[in-house]
């Protein structure tokens, strides 16, 4: 719930500022929460783990610190270990969205780094997120991506209405 006011207070400010940027850095505050915590942009500009970003629209998007885990024997593509990521969607616009809207992209080391499902382990995939999504609502999506065993620097590409739709916002860490 503090995430859904703080992200509707982020958006009203947005509109009373006039400002029609893709999507904007919120200041930080020792005070919220991981999830309501939005950091500056690293000095390429992407955002940290763990940042909010907010578009014009009003939705935005948090995403976690990546966790390592082993692929089962399943999963789809091939891999040694996948980087998993929670993506939370939180629609502070006035319509219904679907997270399935969302384009995700997401590159290793400068390397695209390819989705993977794992359906054993509850990993099904940007393409299993159908349900709709009130205004006011937050959802929590599950996405893993095939990494290579070493540590690497991951960088999530992220635009809300689709490739080409929206500016894109770039989250990156190390995974």
């Amino acid at each position: 719930m503090k995430f859904a006011k703080s992200a509707a207070a982020v958006c009203l400010l947005l509109a009373v500022a006039g400002c029609a940027g893709p999507s904007v850095a919120v200041t930080p505050d020792e005070n919220l929460t991981v999830e309501q915590r939005a950091e500056t942009p690293s000095a390429s500009g992407a955002a940290a783990y763990g940042s909010q970003r907010v578009w014009a629209s009003g939705l935005s998007v948090v995403v976690s610190a990546p966790r390592s885990l082993a692929p089962s024997e399943t999963a789809i593509p091939k891999a040694r270990r996948t980087a998993v990521f929670t993506i939370t969607v939180y629609n502070g616009s006035k319509a219904p969205y679907r997270p399935s809207q969302l384009s995700v992209r997401a590159t290793a080391d400068g390397e695209p780094a390819a989705e993977l499902v794992d359906s054993v382990q509850g990993l099904n995939g940007l393409a299993a997120a159908v349900a709709e999504l009130p205004p006011g609502r937050d959802t929590q999506l599950q996405l893993a991506f095939a990494v290579p065993e070493a540590p690497v620097r991951m960088q999530l590409t992220i635009q809300p209405g689709g490739q080409g739709q929206d500016a894109p916002t770039v989250f990156e860490g190390q995974a």
